[in-house]
């Protein structure tokens, strides 16, 4: 009796050995791959659970607002749920920047940026960091800038307006524009400190007036979209200076535009999806992958080629929005000399 209880003992303790030499010292169950830990650590895919806001700085009828309004359906229904477009003016956008980064950061709340929100955190102009407190999302478009003329001007093209500026520097050429101190004026300053002419810009409050004073011969020229002046120029009522693109634009193929004339002034209103600094990195992540599917979507390439917003890649992910971001920031700063 007694050698059978300590035969028992000895093959409870080897079994004891044999147990713990397969499990090798490691806590992780039995059906888990032993290069795969039971915990990756990583975050689980973000699932909206209520509708999400967008606000748009410009007014309605704008050109941001009318894209996110064009873009918004099809990203609910990738997303399945509700989009709120909130349209929140005033101050080049700033107002609405502003409102925005005043929203609690918990993924239910973007904006909608362009170039000008770049040059208001440049300039210091609204009242928070918008360059380093902006979380990029996707870019969505790019548009491009076109200078037209009245046709009570003597030049028709770059090289002549150059010549005529050279020539009557006692009569400065004026350009309309809405927005001096935003991506209007950048654009304009970048192209005519390139051509080294002198111009006088003059500020309008809405596309309409700038028109109507170019066709009142008041001002000389108007900066505009290609999409915006080209029924001014198949009515004959304006002329084609150029359009600042690498390419001319599809709609106005007879000017020329700066990328073949070998000018360096490319400088167009993008716009493009944002959230406040602290937004969830994965609501953000869930947000670029609906983008990125939309971005495929044919509804969403017809609209751009019926807008001319084709014409220039604009399309940007989280990662190459966030280069071109600051690569903005860089060229904003050398135009305003700092």
């Amino acid at each position: 009796m007694k050698n059978k209880s300590i035969l028992l003992i000895i093959m409870v303790l080897v079994l004891s050995v044999a147990l713990i030499g397969c499990s090798g010292g490691n806590d992780t169950p039995a059906d888990t791959p032993a290069d795969t830990p039971a915990d990756s650590g990583t975050d689980a895919a973000w699932e909206f659970e209520r509708p999400i806001e967008i606000i748009i700085p410009f007014g309605p009828g704008s050109g941001t607002d009318t894209t996110i309004r064009a873009w918004a359906p099809l990203m609910e229904k990738e997303l399945g749920i509700t989009i709120n477009i909130n349209n929140v003016e005033g101050a080049g956008g700033v107002r609405g920047a502003e409102f925005h980064v005043n929203q609690p950061a918990d993924g239910y709340t973007y904006a909608m940026y362009t170039p000008s929100h770049i040059i208001a955190g440049v300039d210091g102009t609204a009242s928070f960091d918008i360059i380093n407190d902006t979380m990029q999302v996707v870019r969505l478009v790019q548009d491009s800038n076109v200078i037209l003329a009245g046709t009570h001007v003597p030049y028709n093209n770059v090289a002549e307006l150059v010549e005529y500026a050279k020539a009557n520097p006692d009569k400065k050429p004026t350009l309309g524009m809405m927005s001096i101190n935003g991506i209007d004026g950048a654009s304009a300053t970048q192209l005519f400190e390139e051509l080294g002419i002198d111009v006088e810009f003059i500020p309008y409050a809405s596309g309409a007036e700038a028109n109507a004073a170019i066709m009142g011969g008041h001002t000389d020229m108007v900066l505009t979209s290609p999409f915006d002046g080209n029924a001014y120029l198949e009515s004959g009522d304006m002329k084609g200076i150029v359009v600042l693109s690498e390419e001319r634009a599809s709609n106005m193929p007879d000017v020329e535009c700066t990328g073949e004339l070998g000018i360096n002034a490319f400088i167009g209103p993008w716009r493009a999806i944002v959230a406040a600094k602290g937004t969830p990195q994965a609501a953000i992540d869930a947000i670029e992958a609906a983008a990125i599917k939309v971005n495929d979507m044919q509804e969403w390439t017809d609209w751009k080629e019926t807008v001319g917003l084709n014409d220039r890649e604009g399309w940007a992910n989280q990662e190459e929005f966030k280069k071109l971001w600051f690569d903005y920031v860089e060229v904003m700063k050398e135009l305003r000399g700092q």
